[in-house]
C-alpha cells in the first residue's frame, strides 16, 4: 500500500501513543529503493496551526537548514528548485501553548491531629493539583516523490519548548536519530511491513 493512502492510517493511531510515550517517529514506504535517491529540493513549508511561525524569512531558512544538514550527513545532496532533484521535501511545523495537570496526593497528611480521609469528600482536603504551562512544538518532514507527489517518508517529532535553544538542539537530536534509519535496509523494510500489517489486522475489523 502505497504511503500516502497508508499514512492516514497509520498516523491517526499513532499520534495518541506519541503523547504519552515518544516524540518522534518514522513511518516510510518498504516497498522504495531509497539508494537510489542521490539529490533533494525543498517545495515549501506549511503551518498547521495559523500562529505566524513560518512568516519570518530567516525562520524558514533555518528549519530548512536544519533539515537540509539531516539530510545532507545521510549522503543525499539539496539542488535548486529549478534543477532536476530525486526527493521533494516538504515540511509541517506546528506551535501551541499547553496545560499539564498532575493530581499529587499527600502520603501522610495531618489536620488538627486528625488522620486524613482518603475517601469521599474529605479526600478533596488532601489532594492538590500541579498545573504546568508549556509550548508544544511539532515538526513533520515529508520526503516525496516529485513524479508522482507520492509520499515515501515521514518523520513526526513532538516535543516542549522550554529554551529555545535547548529546543532547537533537542530537535536536531531526535531528527538525526530518525534519519539514521535512512536508508532503512532490508531488516528495517521488513519490520516496517510486519508493523503495518498488524495495524491493518488490528482495525480491518
Amino acid at each position: 500500500m502505497p504511503l500516502r493512502t497508508w499514512s492516514v492510517l497509520a498516523f491517526s493511531l499513532l499520534l495518541p501513543a506519541l503523547a504519552s510515550a515518544s516524540d518522534v517517529k518514522t513511518d516510510f514506504d518498504p516497498e522504495v529503493d531509497f539508494t537510489r535517491f542521490r539529490t533533494f529540493s525543498f517545495v515549501g513549508g506549511k503551518e498547521m496551526t495559523k500562529t505566524g511561525l513560518l512568516a519570518k524569512p530567516e525562520t524558514r531558512e533555518r528549519i530548512k537548514n536544519f533539515i537540509s544538514g539531516v539530510m545532507e550527513s545521510r549522503g543525499l545532496r539539496e539542488v535548486p528548485i529549478d534543477s532536476p532533484y530525486d526527493i521533494a521535501v516538504r515540511y509541517w511545523v506546528a506551535r501551541k501553548a499547553k496545560t499539564d495537570t498532575q493530581m499529587v496526593l499527600d502520603p501522610d497528611p495531618m489536620w488538627a491531629g486528625y488522620p486524613a480521609y482518603y475517601t469521599g469528600t474529605w479526600g478533596l482536603y488532601y489532594t492538590e493539583y500541579v498545573v504546568t504551562n508549556y509550548v508544544e512544538g511539532t515538526l513533520v518532514v515529508d520526503l516525496l516523490n516529485p513524479a508522482n507527489k507520492e509520499l515515501l517518508w515521514r518523520t513526526y517529532l513532538r516535543q516542549k519548548i522550554e529554551d529555545r535553544a535547548k529546543a532547537y538542539d533537542e530537535a536536531k537530536k531526535n531528527l538525526t536519530k530518525s534519519f539514521k534509519l535512512y536508508p532503512p535496509g532490508d531488516k528495517e523494510k521488513k519490520q516496517m511491513r510486519e508493523d503495518r500489517a498488524k495495524l491493518e489486522k488490528k482495525y480491518a475489523k
